[in-house]
C-alpha cells in the first residue's frame, strides 16, 4: 500500500467549517499538521486533491451488512472469510473506514441460524481474527442483544468482561410495540424476509408475543456491567417517553431509531445521541412507517446517521443533506465526529484534526452524485478509483434525484 505524506489543494471538511486549498501533513499514520497557507502549493510525492472534497473517514455505528454478506438468502450461507473479504471491499467503496458490525443475538428459536448464541460467539471471534490479521479498515463489534434471549445473559456478561465487544444495544422486537407497533407492517416484513405464508407469519408472531423477556433488574445489571467496562450502550426503537426514563437509568448514550418525533426530541434534550438511518433519509420515509429521518434532522433531533441495512446510503445522504441546504460540515459530522463521540473514540478519530488517525476519503462530486476516488486508513491508500472513461463523470444524472 502507498503511504501518503501530504495532501494538498482540496476542500477540507473540518468539524466547524470548510478549509480550502490547505495542506494536510501526515506522519506515522496520523494528521501531524494542517497548513492553512502552505508555503509550497504542491511538490512531488504529494496527493493532489484539487477540486475534491476531503472528508474524515465514515464511522458506521450500526450495520447489519456482515450477516447479509454471509447469508444473502435464507438458505444460502457463505464461508466467513469469503464474506469478510468481500464485505470489506464493499465498505471501502462506500467510504467507511470504521465499521461497527451489528450482530444480532436472538432467542435460539428465532429462526435465523446466524443469530443463535453459538453462531454469534463464533462470528465475534472470526471478526477479531480477520481484522487483526488482514483487515484494511477498522472493525468493531456492536452486539445487539434481544431481551427475550434469557439464556444468552452469561455469554453477554463474559463478552463484556473480556472486552470482545465495542458497543452493546438492547433490542425488543416483541410484536405490537417499538419498531413494530403496526403488526401489519411486521407481518409484511417477516413474510418477505423469511418467505413464509400468512399463516406461518401469524403463528410466528403469536409465539414471539408469548416469550418471556429479561426483567428490569437483570437489564439494569447488564447495563451497569457495560458501563463499568466502558462499553457504550444503545437503546433501540424507543417508542415512549417512559422508555427513555429507563434508558437514562441504563447509562445509555445512544437512542437508535426513535419511532416518533416526540421521543426523538426528548432523547435529544436528555443528552442522548440520536441515530437515524441513512436509507431513511434517501428514501424519504421509514420502511416500518415510523419517524422520517429527514424530519428529525430538520428538527435538530438527530445527530448520527448509520447505514442500518444499506452501507452506500451514508455517503449519498451526506451530500443529499448538503444539497438541501444543510451545512456540509454538520452533515459530515453525522457520519464521523458525532458517532465517534457517542462511541468514545473521538480522541483518536472522527474528524480532520491534528493528532487524529489519518482516516480520510476524497470525493469528486458530479451533480448530485458523490464519486469516491480514494480512501486512506492510517495514512495508507486502501482504495482508489481508476477510470479512463470520461463518460463515467459526465453521465446524465438519473432523473428524480434521490
Amino acid at each position: 500500500m502507498m503511504s501518503v505524506k501530504r495532501i494538498t489543494g482540496g476542500k477540507l471538511v473540518m468539524p466547524f467549517g470548510i478549509m480550502e486549498n490547505a495542506a494536510l501533513i501526515l506522519e506515522n499514520g496520523k494528521i501531524a499538521a494542517i497548513e492553512e497557507r502552505p508555503s509550497v502549493a504542491y511538490k512531488e510525492g504529494d496527493m493532489d486533491a484539487s477540486g475534491r472534497w476531503v472528508l474524515p473517514g465514515i464511522i458506521d455505528c450500526h450495520s447489519d451488512a456482515i450477516e447479509r454478506e454471509m447469508q444473502p438468502r435464507p438458505n444460502s450461507s457463505f464461508p466467513f472469510d469469503v464474506a469478510f473479504y468481500e464485505l470489506e471491499r464493499r465498505l471501502m467503496g462506500c467510504g467507511i473506514t470504521t465499521i461497527f458490525h451489528s450482530i444480532s443475538m436472538f432467542n435460539e428459536s428465532g429462526g435465523n441460524q446466524l443469530r443463535t448464541n453459538g453462531a454469534v460467539r463464533r462470528m465475534v471471534h472470526d471478526i477479531r481474527r480477520m481484522a487483526n490479521s488482514c483487515g484494511l479498515i477498522r472493525h468493531k463489534i456492536h452486539l445487539r442483544f434481544e431481551i427475550n434471549n434469557i439464556s444468552a445473559v452469561p455469554i453477554v456478561e463474559q463478552m463484556l468482561r473480556e472486552g470482545s465487544i465495542d458497543e452493546l444495544s438492547f433490542m425488543d422486537h416483541t410484536p405490537g410495540q417499538g419498531q413494530f407497533r403496526d403488526l401489519e407492517v411486521q407481518k409484511r416484513i417477516y413474510r418477505d424476509l423469511y418467505a413464509l405464508s400468512d399463516g406461518e407469519v401469524v403463528r410466528l408472531l403469536e409465539k414471539r408475543q408469548q416469550m418471556a423477556v429479561l426483567d428490569a433488574d437483570e437489564l439494569q445489571r447488564l447495563a451497569d456491567l457495560a458501563y463499568s467496562c466502558g462499553i457504550p450502550l444503545a437503546s433501540h426503537d424507543d417508542d415512549s417517553i417512559e422508555k427513555l426514563e429507563l434508558v437514562k437509568g441504563w447509562h445509555a448514550c445512544i437512542s437508535e431509531f426513535p419511532v416518533d418525533m416526540d421521543v426523538a426530541n426528548k432523547a435529544h434534550r436528555e443528552g442522548l445521541h440520536v441515530a437515524v438511518g441513512a436509507p431513511n433519509v434517501l428514501l424519504g420515509r421509514s420502511h416500518s412507517n415510523n419517524l422520517s429521518a429527514l424530519d428529525s434532522i430538520k428538527a435538530g433531533a438527530a445527530d448520527i446517521l448509520c447505514s442500518d441495512y444499506y452501507p452506500p446510503a451514508l455517503l449519498h445522504a451526506v451530500f443529499y443533506l448538503q444539497d438541501l441546504g444543510y451545512p456540509a460540515n454538520d452533515a459530515v459530522n453525522m457520519v464521523s465526529l458525532n458517532p465517534a463521540k457517542a462511541l468514545g473514540i473521538a480522541r483518536c478519530s472522527g474528524s480532520i484534526e491534528v493528532g487524529k488517525e489519518a482516516d480520510l476519503i476524497l470525493i469528486n462530486k458530479h451533480g448530485v452524485r458523490p464519486v469516491l476516488e480514494k480512501v486512506l486508513v492510517g495514512g495508507d491508500v486502501v482504495y482508489e478509483l481508476h477510470c479512463q472513461k470520461q463518460d463515467y463523470y459526465n453521465r446524465e444524472e438519473i432523473k428524480g434525484g434521490h
